[in-house]
């Protein structure tokens, strides 16, 4: 009976962790629907029927999806690495578009060759990489927009973390964890206030569990970024603690310590 508590308040923030996200997929998706059809009103302008523009604009759709996933990769740690990463990712989205275009129009064509044998060339402007990368470029900044709304409406809530630690159940939330040690075959989680839970996680399992707010400095050793209160020398520096950067991970520290 003693852990009953815990076990139900960890359903219960569960239960509302899945409600958030369901409104957030449902707004996302709400937004990606209004888009594709104001972009088909669009392509409707240039000549074609309403089912054709619907279409077309599907097809360039997971273009305008893909374009916002990668952009949202290239990090500006050089500056002039950053510029070459997006004009070689614009002509590739270009690429796509343009293929993505060419083989809608080319089934459309075929469907009213079956129908009215009709002559279908597509539009120029639909050809034109401006405005193909204009219409791309205000989706995805919609989209980013309105993900920075949402985010700012929807409370934020950080799923907590659950695991054994001397047969007992143990819910951490992530920022009360300072940072994981891995000791043989054993792992130590070290809390806040002097808290430490011993388990058999490995701690390779831990980082993918705790994601991008925790960082590998060691082989050994796994640490909260937000913890971390600066450098000397070779070592972390976290609060009384000094922890070991080893050589593997020195470079990946060195560019999270520099834009945090």
């Amino acid at each position: 009976m003693g852990f009953c508590g815990p076990a139900m308040a960890f359903e219960r923030w569960k239960s509302i962790i899945f409600v958030v996200e369901m409104k957030r997929i449902t707004l996302i998706l709400s937004y990606w629907t209004a888009a594709l059809l104001l972009f088909a009103v669009i392509v409707c302008s240039t000549g074609y029927a309403l089912p054709d523009a619907l279409f077309l604009a599907s097809s360039l759709l997971p273009v305008a999806v893909l374009f916002r996933y990668l952009l949202a990769q290239i990090r500006f740690t050089s500056r002039w690495q950053g510029i070459r990463d997006v004009f070689f990712l614009t002509l590739f989205i270009l690429t796509l578009a343009f293929l993505a275009v060419h083989l809608a129009h080319t089934f459309i064509l075929a469907f009213h060759r079956q129908l009215v044998s009709a002559e279908l060339g597509v539009p120029p402007i639909m050809l034109n990489p401006v405005f193909l990368l204009a219409i791309l470029l205000l989706i995805i900044a919609g989209d980013y927009f309105f993900s920075r709304m949402i985010e700012q409406r929807l409370p934020e809530v950080e799923e907590t973390i659950t695991f054994t630690s001397d047969r007992q159940p143990v819910t951490l939330h992530p920022q009360e964890i300072l940072y994981v040690e891995s000791c043989d075959t054993e792992t130590w989680v070290h809390a806040t206030d002097g808290r430490r839970y011993r388990n058999k996680r490995p701690i390779s399992v831990w980082a993918n569990l705790l994601g991008r707010d925790f960082l590998r400095i060691h082989r050994s050793y796994l640490v909260r970024i937000s913890a971390c209160q600066g450098r000397e020398g070779e070592n972390i520096v976290l609060g009384d603690l000094r922890l070991p950067i080893s050589r593997k991970y020195k470079t990946a520290v060195q560019e999270v310590l520099e834009s945090s």
